[in-house]
């Protein structure tokens, strides 16, 4: 069964003698603890859920970034930080009260969104960002996406990892599974402990590093259209075919499709551990 949890927060008032920033902490529903100094107010968004291996979370966002680490056992555990600028103290923590984060969940399924409008830009010359901090069970399809924030990826092991974003870059350390990261300005960085099914690297305006722990079996296809393609020493591919713009070949003894393409970047695929070169 789905569990949510909220955490509750207490008040903290101070007062100052002067204009000045001051921290205000106050609980709501859920738990929210709200933070302000001057016309910036934050709170704090906390649920858990039950997903056994199969299952899917969705989290999708808008402004601010997402970073994931492993959780034990079955629960997913999201905390969002949420912060609100609308011009004035009040006018913050009133947009905050206001705005109700969206949750679809099913038995295998949770999927998490920002308030309704913010993908349109709705609240005008207010801002809303939202910063995710998710721990994730192994085993789970995941995506992860954001149009204004990066994405970060720690010792994760999933059955299909979906991490995309516009205007930030993807990190990952320690990545297991299918895995297909997209960026529009911004690049990726990704270590890989295990490639389980065809996996893709895919960037505008931004370049990728890729390193592959040993024992890692694909079969590589990374192009470039400005930039160039560069295989470090340590890594040995069987079968290859090289030029400046395009590098294909095994890794180990093949398998999964791992493919690597950008637009106005360069290229680089390495063994974990070797040196640069």
């Amino acid at each position: 069964m789905n569990r949510r949890h909220g955490r509750a927060g207490a008040v903290i008032a101070c007062l100052a003698l002067v204009s000045a920033a001051c921290d205000v902490k106050v609980g709501e529903n859920g738990g929210l603890a709200v933070d302000f100094a001057g016309s910036r107010a934050t709170d704090e968004w906390v649920r858990t859920y039950d997903l056994k291996p199969g299952g899917r979370l969705d989290i999708i966002n808008v402004n601010g970034a997402i970073a994931a680490s492993p959780s034990t056992g079955t629960t997913v555990e999201v905390r969002a930080v949420r912060e609100a600028h609308a011009g004035s103290e009040e006018a913050s923590r009133e947009m905050l009260r206001k705005t109700e984060m969206r949750e679809e969940v099913t038995s295998d399924r949770v999927t998490i969104r920002g308030p309704e409008g913010q993908e349109r830009g709705g609240f005008g010359r207010r801002q809303l960002s939202i910063r995710y901090e998710v721990r994730i069970p192994a085993g789970l399809n995941i995506l992860l996406k954001t149009q204004n924030g990066d994405v970060r990826l720690e010792n994760i092991q999933g059955i299909r990892i979906e991490a995309a974003s516009t205007n930030g870059g993807i990190t990952g350390r320690g990545v297991s599974g299918a895995v297909e990261a997209s960026t529009v300005n911004g690049g990726i960085q990704m270590d890989l402990d295990a490639v389980t099914g065809d996996t893709r690297m895919v960037t505008v305006n931004g370049g990728v590093i890729l390193n592959v722990a040993p024992g890692v079996n694909a079969d590589l296809e990374a192009t470039v259209v400005n930039g160039g393609v560069r295989v470090q020493d340590g890594l040995t591919l069987s079968g290859d075919e090289r030029s400046r713009d395009r590098v294909s070949g095994r890794i180990g003894s093949g398998g999964p499709r791992l493919v690597v393409q950008t637009t106005n970047g360069g290229v680089r695929v390495g063994l974990r551990g070797a040196p640069a070169s």
